[in-house]
């Protein structure tokens, strides 16, 4: 055997007894479950257990070679389960790997993966982390490993049918209708024969992608409660490999047949929904389910009667069923409540499965064992021979023999003698050939005897040392299992979390879009009002631009009058003065006696100037007030200013901080922003003009 071909972890060299690999898979929650509040049910404990805990009691479900929880990918199952029988099969081993469970837990997404991935483009390779079935998977590993110089001819030749209410029908077929019949096969008493099938022989993937898609394309489907597009059969897709192996100077033919059967939902009618028609197909699944349970169930009792012929389903498959052939059982669960009788049907249908034994057996034909065997057969005809001519002549004379003989035959004696003669000298020339390298073989076997008895010494102090370790390994295990109760019950306390958990989540997000409306709602009704406040504070600006503008116009205005009757009032006093001195210098010179006269107007001068002092008092009093209301508006401006630009910044902060606050506060927004924001700025407006409006110009 090559290389490439001995890393499967499966070895059975010519042949053995083997058991039906069982692996469970678990889908995650559907989105109907989550709405539904589902709980879950079960719980994996890897790699070969599942606890089962309805609330009510714990059932654990152990001995499973593989467990594949909501995680695992398409990827990483077909690397833990099927990649180890692509290489067996290539080493002459049959295989069939079949998909089992109820509707809508994923057998068909595990066997054909997602119908997108079937468009082949060149890039896909068997460990492609995507979503590509393992059918798929499996050609193209064949493929992959078929594509080496070791490999001479290779024969790939494909079939697709289905078993639909207990008949067959070709897939690749051209006439989808026309029904199969299905015989034993002469050659191979385990396996079947199905007569008139279309089989196609492929060279590359793209040939593999077209006949794959067209047969799905074909298959009956029909809408359940459980599956809004459910198989409502069950599916063969099956593969021929026959190659030739160059090694050394000889060449090995091997043959391996594969089977990715994809069987139909095992739900009954009542849960599955089915009617009429539907029913009807319900029915004969299930009939074709019970008589393979029926078969499963006879191999592990080790019943002397299997009824294979109860089914055609079970005759396809009689060959992986106590047959010759490398069988996995992939058995897919729903891991909620709702679905539970029938997860636990499914674990216990693959608890009995694994018990299952096959009698596996490779075929491979070389060279060399056709040539013993020939030489067998020649051999022993000449040996007869040789004892019927020894006899005849002990009995009677050897002349009459000859000339009894018939000429023809005793010619064929002696080419079979030659023949016989010629091979004993080809066959000593191999035995002298090979002595020595027995000799050789016989020194290592010695060598190898010895180095086996220290082995053995070797071995003793190993058990001992074993059975030390076992002690410790069981004290370490019960610690093992407590840690595992503890942990089933974080996982039912955590599941239980997660379904609140998903609930707060659903009503987190209506609130959330409910809150994104509000908040645009809000914003836009900021954006209104921060515009108001632009154009109130753009008016303000103005009408204070007015104001100062029309108080400098009339205190300029007033400063002039002011000036123009000061400026008389001094030419007037002035004028009177001139002729106040005037007539006193005439009364004076025209008559000194007029003294009293004089010093009435001294007198009345006195008055004029103390009346001229009072207005110039009364001016400049009023001009120290005209400048003092002056600066009283040059502060009041200062102030308006400051005011209104800490008002803006107040009103930018408040609405700054409105809408931070307004996503932790979404019902205290609506109230607080429209009640404090509003009031506050129509007090300070209303405020503001009613300053405005008192100031005396």
């Amino acid at each position: 055997m090559s290389s490439f071909l001995t890393t499967s972890s499966i070895s059975y060299g010519k042949g053995g007894k083997s058991c039906i690999k069982v692996g469970i898979r678990i889908r995650p929650r559907s989105s109907k479950e989550i709405n539904k509040n589902d709980p879950l049910i079960l719980f994996s404990m890897e790699p070969s257990t599942i606890i089962l805990n309805d609330n009510e009691k714990e059932k654990k479900y152990s001995g499973y070679d593989y467990v594949l929880n909501e995680y695992v990918t398409q990827c990483q199952l077909y690397k833990k389960m099927i990649k180890d029988y692509i290489p067996q099969l290539l080493s002459g081993y049959n295989c069939t790997i079949f998909a089992y469970g109820q509707t809508g837990t994923g057998k068909t997404f595990t066997m054909e993966g997602k119908s997108s991935k079937l468009d082949y483009d060149n890039s896909f390779k068997w460990d492609s982390n995507d979503d590509t079935g393992i059918t798929l998977r499996s050609m193209e590993h064949i493929f992959t490993i078929l594509n080496t110089p070791t490999c001479t001819r290779k024969s790939i030749t494909i079939t697709y049918v289905e078993l639909y209410n207990e008949e067959v029908y070709d897939l690749l077929g051209d006439d989808i209708s026309k029904k199969l019949k299905i015989f034993d096969n002469t050659k191979n008493s385990e396996g079947v024969c199905i007569k008139d099938v279309k089989e196609f022989t492929v060279e590359n993937m793209q040939e593999v992608y077209k006949l794959l898609k067209r047969g799905i394309s074909m298959r009956q489907t029909a809408a359940t409660t459980m599956n809004h597009r459910s198989s409502r059969s069950h599916a063969v897709f099956t593969a021929v490999v026959i190659w030739d192996e160059l090694i050394g100077d000889k060449i090995l033919t091997r043959k391996g047949k594969i089977n990715f059967v994809d069987l139909a939902g095992s739900e009954n009618i009542g849960k599955s929904g089915a009617t009429k028609e539907s029913a009807r197909e319900a029915g004969n699944i299930n009939t074709s389910l019970l008589a393979l349970g029926q078969v499963i169930n006879a191999l592990t009792e080790k019943s002397s009667h299997i009824p294979y012929r109860s089914s055609k389903l079970t005759r396809i498959l009689k060959d992986s069923l106590g047959g010759s052939a490398l069988t996995c059982l992939i058995a897919t669960v729903s891991p909620t409540m709702s679905n539970k009788g029938e997860t636990i049907s499914t674990l216990e249908y693959g608890l009995k499965a694994m018990n299952v034994e096959n009698d596996i057996r490779a075929n491979v034909r070389t060279q060399k064992d056709q040539f013993s065997l020939n030489y067998k057969i020649i051999n022993d005809y000449i040996q007869v021979v040789n004892i019927v001519l020894n006899n005849s002549v002990q009995t009677a004379n050897h002349n009459k023999l000859l000339a009894l003989l018939d000429k023809d035959l005793f010619s064929k004696i002696d080419k079979f003698i030659l023949k016989k003669d010629n091979i004993f000298e080809e066959s000593h020339k191999w035995f002298s050939n090979n002595t020595s390298n027995l000799y050789k073989f016989q020194e290592q076997l010695n060598s190898q005897t010895k180095l086996l008895k220290k082995h053995k010494l070797t071995i003793t102090n190993t058990e001992d040392k074993i059975k030390l370790l076992e002690d410790e390994v069981k004290k370490k295990l019960s610690v093992f299992e407590q840690l595992k109760t503890n942990l089933v019950h974080f996982q039912r306390t955590n599941s239980n979390s997660q379904n609140e958990l998903f609930h707060k989540i659903i009503i987190l997000e209506k609130k959330n879009s409910q809150a994104k409306e509000l908040c645009e709602e809000e914003r836009n009704f900021l954006y209104r009002y921060l515009k108001n406040i632009e154009n109130s504070l753009t008016k303000c600006m103005e009408l204070r631009e007015e104001t100062i503008l029309e108080i400098n116009h009339e205190f300029e205005e007033t400063i002039l009058e002011h000036k123009s009757k000061c400026n008389d009032i001094i030419k007037q006093n002035d004028t009177e003065l001139k002729n106040t001195k005037e007539i006193a210098n005439k009364l004076l010179n025209s008559n000194k006696n007029d003294y009293e006269f004089i010093l009435n107007n001294q007198n009345l001068q006195d008055q004029y100037v103390e009346l001229f002092n009072i207005k110039k008092n009364e001016f400049f009093k009023i001009i120290s007030q005209k400048f003092d209301e002056l600066n009283i508006l040059q502060k009041l401006n200062i102030k308006l200013n400051l005011s209104c630009e800490k008002q803006l910044n107040e009103c930018n902060n408040i609405i700054g901080n409105e809408i931070k606050l307004f996503y932790m506060y979404i019902k205290e927004m609506n109230s607080l922003v429209k009640l404090s924001i509003q009031s506050k700025t129509s007090m300070e407006l209303k405020n503001y003009i009613t300053e405005i409006e008192e100031i005396n110009f």
